[in-house]
C-alpha cells in the first residue's frame, strides 16, 4: 500500500507473517505515517506463490502466448505475409506512375514546375512505402526470434517440471528467485510478476542483478 518491501518475521508462538517495512518509526521508513497494510501469513502466501510457479511451468503455452502478444501484438505469419504482398504491389504502383510522369514531361504533356511537384509526392509517398517495408521485416526479425524464445522456454519449463512435487525448501526458493521479480500484495488481492529464462545462459542469473534501478 506505502510501495515499501515487505520482511518476514516471526512472532510468538511460531507464527510468521511478512510485515510491511512502512510500519516500522518514521524515521526508519520515511514515511510521515505509517502503513495501513496488515500482517500476512508468511505460509499462506508461500504455499499460493508456490502454486501458481507450478501452474505456470506446467503450462507454459500461457507464457509463450503472453511474450507473443507482447512482441508481435495480433500480427500473425499469413497476415505479415499479407502486408509484405501489397507494399511490394504499392511499391511497383508507384514506380509505374513514376515512370508515366516522367515520359508525360519528356514528352512536353506536362511543364516542369509540374513534373518536379507531382515528382516530389510520388517520391515521398514511395518513401513512406520503403519505411513500412523496413518496419516490416523488423517485425519477421522479431517472430524468428520470438520463435527461438518460445522453444527455449518450452524446453526449460518441461526440464524444470519434472521435479517440482519432490523439490525441497531450498530448491523451491531457488526457483522461486530465479522466476519471480516482484509478489505485489494489496489487501486481498496478490499479483505475481515472472521473469522467465529466455536461453539456458539466462538461468543462472537472478534478475534482480540485471535491474539498472537496483
Amino acid at each position: 500500500m506505502c510501495q515499501l518491501s515487505c520482511t518476514g518475521r516471526q512472532l510468538a508462538g511460531g507464527y510468521q507473517y511478512y510485515v510491511c517495512q512502512g510500519k516500522n518509526s518514521r524515521v526508519h521508513c520515511r514515511l510521515e505515517h505509517r502503513c495501513p497494510a496488515r500482517f500476512f501469513p508468511a505460509d499462506q502466501l508461500n504455499q499460493l506463490v508456490w502454486q501458481d510457479v507450478c501452474e505456470v511451468l506446467t503450462h507454459p503455452e500461457m507464457l509463450t502466448a503472453t511474450l507473443e502478444q507482447a512482441q508481435t501484438g495480433s500480427w500473425l505469419p499469413q497476415e505479415i505475409q499479407a502486408r509484405r504482398d501489397n507494399l511490394r504491389k504499392g511499391q511497383n504502383t508507384f514506380q509505374s506512375q513514376l515512370d508515366r510522369l516522367t515520359e508525360a514531361y519528356l514528352n512536353g504533356i506536362i511543364p516542369l514546375p509540374e513534373y518536379q511537384r507531382r515528382r516530389s509526392e510520388l517520391e515521398q509517398r514511395q518513401q513512406g512505402v520503403m519505411e513500412q517495408k523496413k518496419q516490416l521485416a523488423n517485425q519477421v526479425r522479431k517472430q524468428e526470434e520470438l520463435a527461438g524464445w518460445n522453444a527455449s522456454i518450452e524446453t526449460f519449463c518441461k526440464r524444470v517440471r519434472t521435479g517440482l512435487e519432490q523439490a525441497t525448501f531450498e530448491q523451491k526458493r531457488k526457483l522461486i528467485e530465479l522466476l519471480i521479480d516482484l509478489v505485489i500484495v494489496t489487501d486481498e488481492n496478490i499479483e505475481i510478476r515472472y521473469v522467465i529464462p529466455t536461453s539456458p545462459e539466462s538461468e543462472h542469473i537472478r534478475f534482480c542483478h540485471l535491474r539498472k534501478d537496483y
